[in-house]
């Protein structure tokens, strides 16, 4: 697939759309590069979804200046909260000539979708857990531990937390 057809798409990017992105991108990178795959993309890639998105979101382990060109967005793990142990869910996707490309698994997807908590993101968390790969009970117990270490607000994330369990979490205890 060339840059004009990969970017001719009105109607938002599909499994192969976001693979065949990744496999243009990874051209540019030295062999063993690793690109872990965040947010819609992340559920696209992992479950049977309908979904789409108009972009990539990938964490900030590589550095190249053209990952605009292909509408890669580059997410600072400075700013994206995340569970100490997030590494050990990532999910291989591809391996395109020595450059690997993971996925953030999905419960930590789920975790940092709450964070963010657009109507959007609450859908996505409830087709995560939907779909079985994560189940509720790995959410609400996991959900502890994020909210413990997490740097906003937790009301905000409490709420966001209601709307998809639909239960309150009563603990008040704070890292900070």
């Amino acid at each position: 697939m060339d840059l004009l057809n990969l970017f001719d798409k009105d109607d938002g990017l599909t499994k192969e759309d976001i693979l065949s992105r990744l496999e243009l991108f990874a051209k540019e990178l030295r062999s063993g590069t690793t690109i872990i795959v965040i947010g819609a993309a992340s559920i696209i890639l992992t479950i049977d979804s309908s979904r789409k998105t108009t972009d990539v979101d990938i964490l900030n382990t590589t550095r190249v200046a053209s990952y605009s060109k292909y509408d890669i967005q580059i997410v600072n793990e400075g700013i994206l909260f995340l569970c100490e142990d997030y590494r050990d869910r990532l999910i291989l996707k591809a391996d395109f000539g020595g450059i690997l490309v993971f996925t953030l698994g999905l419960l930590d997807v789920a975790l940092v979708k709450l964070g963010r908590g657009l109507d959007k993101d609450i859908e996505d968390i409830k087709e995560i857990l939907i779909s079985g790969v994560v189940s509720i009970e790995q959410f609400k117990s996991k959900y502890r531990e994020f909210r413990y270490g997490y740097g906003g607000s937790f009301e905000i994330l409490d709420n966001n937390y209601l709307a998809v369990v639909g239960e309150k979490y009563l603990s008040n205890d704070r890292m900070f």
